[in-house]
């Protein structure tokens, strides 16, 4: 799933960083906020928010992030509204949610090999008791550029859990405090 974004650019004070929302005059928008020192050069900080008027739809097998045969008959489908995707400051990506954290809310529905919805009570109990213990994938959206250099949301997958990567040094946001280092939430 990749849904093109349209990029809106305006300078606007700085009160307005943490809650100005991007137009919502086109289907999916995004628009950068970033401090600017007097010099005219972009600071550590940025915050890039996504909006629009219609809601994403991403839907893929299961098999794409789980080996286990048995999964490879479900489809899994997650509706979500570009304002409500939290991309982290400095960032270009939300946090890793668990897959069945996704189901558990009622924020993606799974659908069988003919298509039929399967109530998320019957498929997280095969999640939970699967033969070689509970199965575990994390997704996240980021924001990437397409193959044609254009602003493209993807919703990416690991067979991981949640925590793990979230936890992971490697995929947190840091920046240089002259001496050390201090990570960005």
């Amino acid at each position: 799933m990749a849904a093109m974004l349209r990029a809106f650019k305006a300078i606007r004070p700085s009160l307005g960083f943490s809650v100005d929302e991007p137009p919502k005059t086109s289907s999916y928008t995004a628009e950068l906020f970033a401090t600017v020192r007097e010099d005219g050069r972009v600071g550590y900080l940025t915050r890039l928010v996504l909006g629009g008027r219609d809601i994403l739809e991403a839907s893929f097998k299961l098999d794409l992030l789980f080996e286990d045969p048995w999964l490879s008959e479900y489809t899994i489908t997650i509706q979500k509204f570009p304002r409500d995707m939290d991309l982290r400051r400095g960032l270009l990506s939300s946090a890793w949610q668990n897959l069945v954290d996704w189901v558990a809310n009622r924020d993606a529905t799974v659908q069988n090999a003919t298509g039929d919805e399967v109530s998320a009570a019957v498929f997280l109990k095969k999640m939970k008791d699967a033969e070689d213990g509970p199965e575990a994938a994390a997704t996240r959206w980021a924001v990437v550029l397409n193959d044609s250099a254009r602003l493209c949301l993807q919703l990416q997958g690991m067979h991981t859990t949640a925590a793990s990567l979230n936890s992971k040094p490697s995929l947190k946001r840091y920046h240089f405090v002259p001496g050390r280092f201090a990570q960005v939430d």
